[in-house]
């Protein structure tokens, strides 16, 4: 394999320039709606530990002062675990936000136009990989096949191809140059008569 041959740095930042240009409007608006939704929550926080805070506890003067020793001191524990709890199902729901927002950035199609721009950029191997990775021909280019193309280009896939295609060739000339052993019970096979 001539080193002429082997991907370039400049073919996976080929890769990464083509996704940002598909994906930075949704990523732009994900980081967005994620800062947004921190800054209304650390605002909620500060609300909620200032009420829990302000509460006047007097009514459980009835139930005995023991009651309202132990109300007033787990009072900061009741607010403070209801943040954490509140601050989990967020971070969860923010979490999946972004997962799907990734998700439906991979589905997005590449336009021909930008592919036979990317394939003028990238070198024969690299050509050779987003070959190997764009399977399902009956599908278009999406953004989620030039993004494995550049971890397959990061993960030495292109060596990978030529090894396999070299195995496959010496499995070839191996079995050109065996010669047929034919089948051993060919002179003696019976002859089916019927009456």
């Amino acid at each position: 394999m001539k080193t002429s041959d082997s991907p370039r740095l400049r073919d996976r930042s080929a890769l990464h320039k083509t996704i940002l240009r598909y994906t930075l409007v949704s990523r732009i608006a994900a980081v967005a709606v994620v800062v947004i939704v921190a800054l209304l929550w650390w605002a909620a926080i500060k609300w909620v530990i200032g009420f829990g805070s302000s509460l006047d506890y007097a009514v459980f003067d009835t139930l005995g002062p023991e009651v309202l020793t132990w109300v007033e001191r787990y009072n900061p524990f009741f607010w403070w675990g209801l943040v954490i709890i509140c601050s989990i199902f967020i971070a969860y729901f923010l979490y999946v936000f972004v997962v799907f927002v990734h998700r439906r950035n991979r589905l997005t199609p590449i336009s021909a136009h930008s592919i036979e721009g990317l394939l003028r950029e990238l070198s024969p191997a690299s050509r050779e990989v987003l070959a190997w990775v764009w399977q399902d021909r009956r599908e278009p280019i999406t953004v989620g096949v030039l993004q494995r193309t550049a971890q397959a280009l990061r993960q030495g896939r292109y060596e990978q191809i030529k090894l396999s295609h070299t195995h496959a060739r010496l499995i070839q000339q191996s079995q050109e140059n065996t010669p047929s052993q034919g089948d051993p019970d060919a002179g003696t096979k019976e002859v089916l008569h019927t009456i």
